[in-house]
C-alpha cells in the first residue's frame, strides 16, 4: 500500500492567500515543504480521500493522473475537503476517457447531499454513492475495508480506517481528540501500519477540540499505542497544518522527532 498525501494544509492552505501573518511571511521565504495545499491523498492509484479545489492542481504537480480510480472516500463536507462540481470532470465532454465502470463514491449524508444537488445542477457522473455510517465498514468492489468513525469535529464527520491486502491506513483527521467510542473501536485488535493525525493547531496553546495541535497527536498515538492499535511498526504521521499553529516543518520535526511521530508534507508518499 502506498498512501500519496496530495496536501497537507487546514482550509485556507499554508501560505494563505489574504494572510501576511509571521508564519505565511516565513512559509513565502522558505519555500518547500513549507508551502502546504488543501489535503487529501491517493492511495496505490485507485483509491482517493477527499476531493477538494486543489485536486487539479496538485495532480498536475505530482505527474500524477486518476484514470484508474475506482473509489472516493470523503471525510466530511467542509469546502476543503470536497468541491461537488469537481467530481463533473469524470464525465464527457471534460474526459474523452471516462471510467470504464461507475467510481464508487462513500460518505456520510451531508456530504451525498452535496454530491446529489450537484449532479442535478450540472449533470450527472454516473458515480454509485454510498452513505457510510460510524461503526458500520463498508466493503468496496477492490475488495477494501472502510471502517468510518467518530470524529471530534463538525456533527457526522468521520475518521476512516483502510485495509488493504493486509495492511491498515488510519485517516484520523479532521478530528480533535479521538471520542472514546472511536479509540474503543480501534482496539479491536487490529495494528495500524500508517496512522496519520491532525494537527491543525501546531505548536499554539489548543484545547484539542475539533482540531488537535502537537500535544494533542502525542496524547493520542500514545493512547493507540497504550490500546496495541500503535506499534513499532507503525508510521505515525502528524498532518492537517495551519499558520496559525505557527511552527513551520522543521520546528515540526524537532517537536516530534522525539516521538517517533513523523511530519507531513506535501506530495509525501508512505509506502508499507
Amino acid at each position: 500500500m502506498t498512501i500519496h498525501l496530495l496536501g497537507t494544509a487546514a482550509a485556507e492552505g499554508w501560505p494563505a492567500p489574504f494572510c501576511t501573518c509571521d508564519a505565511c511571511a516565513a512559509s513565502r521565504r522558505a519555500g518547500g515543504w513549507n508551502v502546504r495545499t488543501r489535503s487529501g491523498a491517493i492511495i496505490d492509484s485507485d483509491l482517493k480521500v477527499d476531493f477538494g479545489a486543489d485536486t487539479l492542481m496538485q495532480l498536475q504537480r505530482d505527474g500524477r493522473s486518476i484514470e484508474t480510480l475506482r473509489t472516493i472516500v470523503f471525510t466530511h463536507e467542509h469546502s476543503d475537503h470536497i468541491i461537488p462540481t469537481e467530481l463533473g470532470w469524470m464525465r464527457r465532454p471534460f474526459t474523452n476517457t471516462p471510467p470504464a465502470e461507475p467510481v464508487a463514491i462513500y460518505g456520510n449524508s451531508k456530504v451525498l447531499q452535496l454530491i446529489r444537488a450537484a449532479a442535478q445542477a450540472e449533470g450527472d457522473t454516473g458515480a454509485r454513492l454510498h452513505e457510510l455510517r460510524p461503526f458500520v465498514a463498508a466493503t468496496t468492489s477492490t475488495g477494501d475495508t472502510i471502517l468510518p468513525l467518530p470524529a471530534d469535529h463538525a456533527e457526522g464527520a468521520l475518521v476512516l480506517r483502510i485495509s488493504r491486502r493486509g495492511k491498515t491506513l488510519f485517516y484520523g483527521h479532521d478530528s480533535g481528540l479521538y471520542p472514546e467510542p472511536t479509540l474503543d473501536a480501534l482496539s479491536d485488535g487490529v495494528v495500524l501500519d500508517v496512522a496519520l493525525m491532525d494537527c491543525t493547531n501546531g505548536a499554539m496553546e489548543s484545547s484539542n477540540r475539533g482540531h488537535m495541535g502537537v500535544d494533542g497527536v502525542m496524547r493520542m498515538a500514545q493512547e493507540l499505542r497504550r490500546r496495541g492499535a500503535i506499534t513499532a511498526k507503525t508510521r505515525v504521521v502528524a498532518t492537517h497544518f495551519s499558520h496559525n499553529g505557527k511552527a513551520l516543518h522543521e520546528e515540526l520535526v524537532r517537536l516530534f522527532e522525539p516521538h517517533g511521530i513523523e511530519v507531513a508534507y506535501d506530495a509525501m508518499s508512505i509506502t508499507v
